[in-house]
């Protein structure tokens, strides 16, 4: 059986983004997800299990609810796949890997200097995070390749969220 795509926005705590989904990808402004919901309602994004409700026009990711609106999609009374991953999709990655540079405490970040595919060594800066009236200098823990940047300037982060992953 062939797999459906299906192409919408969804708007987030006010940030507006595009969606396609299509079997378990799920891209969200250009970066694809892993999105895979289970009998008992667990929703899993690149094989981190998020917590995740729907009611109405809120979703509440970890406990925490956020407007959401989706534009372009037929949202049937039980949620689809695509409809139930809408949240975790734009919700923060929080599991890390070795590689993985997290952010210290909550802040909003002001500066990322890393790409996708660039090569970075240990110790070098990839993103700024400012907290608390001050700016800290977040540092690759090793050196390799930037696999994903999680996060963008202006962006509010949470203690503990991957930020950058370096494989």
């Amino acid at each position: 059986m062939a797999e459906v795509k299906r192409e919408f926005t969804i708007e987030f705590d006010g940030a507006t983004y595009p969606v396609v989904a299509e079997g378990q990808t799920i891209t969200v402004n250009g970066r694809p997800f892993t999105v895979e919901v289970t009998d008992d309602g667990t929703v899993l994004v690149d094989g981190i299990v998020y917590d995740v409700t729907f009611d109405g026009e809120a979703a509440t990711v970890g406990g925490e609810p956020h407007p959401v609106q989706v534009h372009g999609l037929t949202m049937a009374p039980v949620a689809p796949s695509p409809v139930a991953t809408e949240g975790p999709a734009a919700a923060p990655v929080t599991a890390a890997g070795a590689g993985a540079v997290l952010a210290i405490m909550p802040g909003k970040i002001i500066r990322v200097m890393v790409e996708v595919g660039q090569a970075v060594e240990e110790g070098e800066a990839v993103c700024v995070l400012e907290a608390m009236k001050m700016e800290n200098e977040l540092h690759a823990g090793r050196g390799g390749v930037v696999k994903a940047v999680h996060v963008q300037p202006g962006a509010d982060v949470e203690k503990g969220q991957v930020l950058v992953e370096i494989e």
